[in-house]
């Protein structure tokens, strides 16, 4: 298929020149675990719709997409900026076919793609590749070398520097392959990164200075998730698609992200371990113990991409309990001279899409790490488990606390069964007096002062003692060396 497409403020106007029948709008995109519903886009079509993202059309049909959102998982065009991930844009008809796009700009707009460059069209050989290919345009738009293989397409300022340390250790790891472009650009709103095949895109608001490893975090990931693909993951655009293995695909590379950026010298050791705490105090929450990573991995388009403030009471997140499963495989594999970068050397050259079992397989009959109950047990075990060689201490242990957390005055979480929860707290509360004061102490015995719906009511809350949630971590051995950070967890 072709796609001449031609921005406007807001919109897309677009030819397509394909076959007479049915086209499909994808509903959601690969690497983000929710069902976007793109379609929903859709200004104006020449064809018949006959479900909610497919329409029968002539093998030449016009329609127009909406596109205003911020977020690089979607698309935007304004007057002086485009972005387009192309599934939020582009439908198929077969998989395996050539797709091309052809852009109607100012002479003066610069392209920045990892599509093929085919006379005045960008090009990809089938929409697997096409749709893992953004597009990037703007007559402000610089393309910045990082060095001969990888760049940067930005209309803002980024230290190229820490790029060019970056992409020189995570390549040690397992080479590098084609041209790589690092799309980047600051906002009004936090909305991390998402991988693709040769590219990533990342948004981030414009007061978030630490960037390291958000970009390490999404570079590794054209190795693990796109060259290192977990056998239960097969996309297909129109439904959900389940894997156990999220822990692996996105909690590993999380931790791979910090060892790559400590390695680089771009990551203050302080702030690598204060990462490592932030993710080890999640698993002290009730969610953890009631599930297992491979259970938070199956059920993300139901919990981690629609977290609601129960999260931490019913699930756990597996990009932080992969996180410290990383972390423990790592240390077990030091004990016998090897690294976890030789975990990834070896499944990379061995067997590329990947089950569980053959992670296992590697891991308990080379090294005797056996992970499968860590993996498929409660996620908690894995805090006990790292205990062994990781100083880990509660520093708000057995201290009083109702078992909140309060954003501004409002309630953002009630712990299960924490003396808020057995009193009758609910999240939203709003809290407006503490025993008649404006300021919260934790004390035996405290009435709170609340609104809910709009009707003010009076509880009393007693404090037991807190199970212990904040951390301080000391891990002394690989890059960390003898550093301690303390998450930033605060609960009442």
């Amino acid at each position: 298929m072709i796609f001449e497409v031609k921005p406007r403020n807001r919109y897309f106007e677009i030819l397509a020149k394909g076959r007479e029948g049915v086209v499909i709008f994808p509903t959601y995109v690969p690497g983000s675990y929710v069902i976007r519903e793109l379609e929903r886009n859709i200004v104006e079509i020449e064809g018949i719709r006959i479900s909610k993202n497919r329409f029968y059309v002539k093998d030449n049909f016009r329609y127009l997409i909406y596109a205003v959102s911020k977020d690089q998982r979607e698309a935007i065009s304004t007057l002086d900026y485009i972005f387009i991930n192309p599934p939020a844009v582009f439908p198929f008809q077969e998989i395996n076919e050539e797709y091309c796009v052809k852009l109607d700009l100012p002479p003066n707009w610069k392209i920045s793609t990892s599509l093929k460059k085919k006379n005045e069209m960008y090009c990809a050989d089938n929409y697997d590749e096409f749709a893992d290919s953004p597009i990037e345009a703007s007559p402000y738009l610089k393309v910045l070398k990082i060095d001969d293989k990888h760049v940067v397409s930005t209309i803002d300022d980024l230290d190229v520097e820490m790029l060019r340390r970056i992409v020189s250790e995570a390549d040690k790891i397992l080479g590098d392959e084609d041209n790589y472009v690092f799309h980047f650009r600051r906002s009004d709103k936090e909305l991390g990164g998402i991988e693709h095949s040769n590219s990533s895109a990342i948004v981030v608001s414009w007061d978030r200075e630490k960037l390291a490893t958000l970009f390490a975090h999404e570079y590794f990931h054209r190795w693990n998730v796109k060259r290192l693909i977990p056998a239960d993951l097969k996309h297909n655009y129109e439904k959900e698609v389940y894997t156990s293995l999220l822990w692996f695909a996105e909690g590993f590379t999380d931790y791979m992200a910090v060892i790559i950026s400590l390695r680089a010298g771009v990551l203050d050791k302080k702030d690598a371990v204060k990462y490592v705490a932030n993710s080890l105090s999640k698993l002290t929450f009730p969610g953890a113990k009631r599930t297992s990573l491979a259970e938070s991995s199956f059920t993300t388009w139901i919990k981690y991409y629609r977290q609601d403030e129960n999260f931490l009471n019913s699930s756990i997140s597996y990009y932080d309990g992969g996180l410290a499963l990383a972390l423990y495989v790592d240390l077990e594999m030091s004990k016998k001279g090897k690294r976890i970068d030789d975990l990834f050397k070896e499944i990379y050259h061995e067997k590329r899409i990947y089950s569980f079992d053959d992670l296992n397989r590697i891991l308990k009959g080379k090294y005797e790490i056996d992970i499968e109950d860590l993996v498929y047990g409660s996620a908690a075990k894995i805090l006990e488990q790292l205990k062994d060689d990781v100083n880990i201490e509660f520093t708000d242990r057995g201290k009083p606390y109702y078992g909140i957390m309060l954003k501004d005055k409002t309630i953002a979480y009630v712990e299960d069964n924490s003396p808020a929860d057995l009193a009758g707290l609910i999240p939203g509360d709003q809290i407006i007096g503490f025993n008649g004061k404006s300021k919260l102490e934790v004390k035996d015995s405290t009435k709170l002062t609340i609104v809910r719906e709009g009707r003010i009511k009076e509880v009393v809350v007693n404090t037991s003692p807190n199970p212990g949630h904040k951390i301080k971590v000391k891990i002394g051995k690989l890059e960390f060396e003898k550093e301690e950070g303390i998450s930033d967890i605060e609960i009442i």
